[in-house]
């Protein structure tokens, strides 16, 4: 369940199952030696002439798996997560979500993966939560018809029943933080990416993320969890890694 000598790409099979309420019309993509998530050989810089921010860097992700990468701050953890999500490319090498490239299908490669990035963005401040959950499974590619069940939903999940036509600019931190949480996982994603999930949350709000998180596990997903060094060292992970000089090394 951890980084591993990566097979080369295989041309993308898709089977006749959907991805649950998020995606309409939609199969899962399999192919053979296929991952959840793969890095192949990613390398990007910002600048010519600069040192790399991840040098020929390779992850697999295999089903079921709880993976957490650490390092010093800009290290390269936020650039490797929006590489995952396929929000930037690489200049060498690809990201894949069972066998999907990023760079060969952004629209089918953003349908399989959720990202929450760090910070506090992605709210809009006049919207309600319930309104902000409604915009964002529109826009996740729910069913219309099952906009308002899957809203609901997620409402209970992450306890926001109290908040619910609360505008998102009068809530707290912690509150909003667990707004985003919500929406990462409202399309019952596959492939979870967090980057410091854990900012601003009371210990309700960690707990509610963690049970978030082993439900993706326990329908063979995966969570790749990025922070700071030690900063959740009881948590249980399949696997560790530390982000040094651009490569993963054991953490």
């Amino acid at each position: 369940m951890s980084s591993r000598s990566l097979p080369a790409p295989m041309p993308v099979a898709a089977a006749g199952e959907d991805l649950g309420a998020s995606l309409p019309a939609k199969v899962r993509p399999r192919a053979v030696d296929a991952f959840p998530l793969a890095l192949r050989n990613v390398t990007k810089r910002w600048r010519k002439n600069q040192s790399p921010v991840l040098q020929e860097l390779d992850l697999a992700l295999e089903p079921g798996s709880f993976t957490w990468v650490g390092g010093r701050n800009g290290a390269g953890k936020t650039t490797m997560l929006r590489i995952a999500a396929g929000l930037i490319e690489p200049e060498q090498g690809r990201a894949e979500v069972w066998g999907v490239g990023a760079q060969e299908n952004r629209v089918r490669y953003q349908t399989l993966v959720s990202f929450l990035p760090a910070g506090d963005r992605g709210l809009y401040a006049r919207l309600t939560v319930r309104r902000q959950l409604e915009f964002w499974a529109r826009i996740s590619m729910t069913r219309p018809g099952q906009v308002r069940r899957v809203v609901e939903e997620t409402i209970d999940a992450f306890d926001l029943r109290e908040l619910a036509d609360r505008r998102v600019d009068r809530m707290s931190m912690g509150q909003r933080q667990r707004l985003r949480i919500a929406m990462t996982f409202l399309p019952r994603p596959e492939t979870v990416l967090l980057d410091e999930p854990l900012t601003s949350l009371d210990t309700e709000g960690a707990a509610l993320l963690l049970r978030a998180v082993r439900q993706v596990l326990d329908r063979d997903g995966v969570v790749l969890w990025c922070s700071p060094s030690g900063e959740h060292l009881d948590m249980t992970f399949d696997a560790r890694w530390v982000l040094d000089r651009g490569r993963l090394v054991p953490g």
